[in-house]
């Protein structure tokens, strides 16, 4: 599960001896921090016997892993969860997504907001950068730079990687923001290897791109929840074909994607 960054994470675990749920002489809790570090050990809230939860709020934006351990009985069990960065949402609302499936509850809510970011990169396969995200690129120099990211927003540095090699004035540079192609005014040559640094995304998402997001995400909200047979040839099963593709043909008509065919 991905969590949204500031939010308090509501870990927890169970602690059991030969099946049985029981009071371990101690546990605690430590977290592997995305950077490589840790935090902890951290004391869990007992809720009932063998029961604990522990709610941690992450000051970091990537992979976590909780690590529980008890003595008496002894055990180690660890589990994996995200947190997604700042700025994060995805490519619509949680309020867009819920309208589009007629959802009133909130009982879904993570599991859509993980759709919806899931989505996300689907999409921009197809038209680019769409969130606003920041972007850093080695490049071994030339006349032209093709960032991989479009449309650009803003070239932040070119900082030269290797000793002797100087920075590019952001100044001296030609818009990249359609091409995405960064080129000095001068024409001039562009010592590498370089790293680039650069904003890419949109400040509005097109009717057709946003369309085309909430179609997936109903997509699979549905084929998730429909009836899928899991083989062939049960006498009892149910073949649903939608759950043979991820995104529908009318989503990426809507994304400008050519189609294949007879007219």
């Amino acid at each position: 599960m991905t969590y949204t960054f500031g939010t308090a994470v509501r870990l927890t675990t169970t602690v059991r001896s030969s099946g049985q749920l029981v009071t371990p002489t101690s546990i605690t809790l430590t977290i592997r921090l995305p950077d490589g570090t840790t935090d902890g050990p951290l004391t869990p809230v007992p809720d009932d016997v063998g029961l604990y939860h522990y709610d941690y709020a992450s000051s970091q934006a990537g992979r976590h892993i909780a690590r529980w351990t008890t003595t008496d009985p002894p055990g180690a069990t660890e589990e994996p969860f995200d947190v997604a960065p700042m700025w994060d949402a995805g490519i619509v609302s949680l309020a867009e997504a819920k309208n589009h499936l007629n959802i009133t509850s909130t009982a879904d809510d993570a599991e859509l907001a993980e759709v919806i970011r899931a989505v996300t990169p689907v999409v921009e396969r197809h038209v680019g950068a769409v969130t606003r995200r920041i972007y850093v690129e080695d490049h071994p120099g030339g006349y032209a730079l093709a960032l991989q990211h479009t449309p650009v927003l803003a070239v932040t540095s070119i900082t030269g990687v290797r000793p002797g090699v100087l920075d590019q004035a952001v100044d001296q540079l030609a818009d990249a923001q359609v091409s995405g192609v960064v080129q000095r005014l001068d024409g001039g040559w562009i010592s590498g290897p370089v790293r680039v640094t650069y904003t890419a995304g949109r400040t509005e998402v097109a009717a057709n791109v946003r369309l085309a997001a909430l179609i997936i995400i109903g997509h699979l909200w549905e084929t998730q929840r429909g009836t899928v047979a899991p083989r062939l040839g049960a006498e009892d099963e149910v073949w649903d074909p939608r759950a043979g593709f991820a995104v529908p043909r009318r989503a990426l008509e809507l994304l400008g994607e050519q189609v294949s065919g007879i007219a």
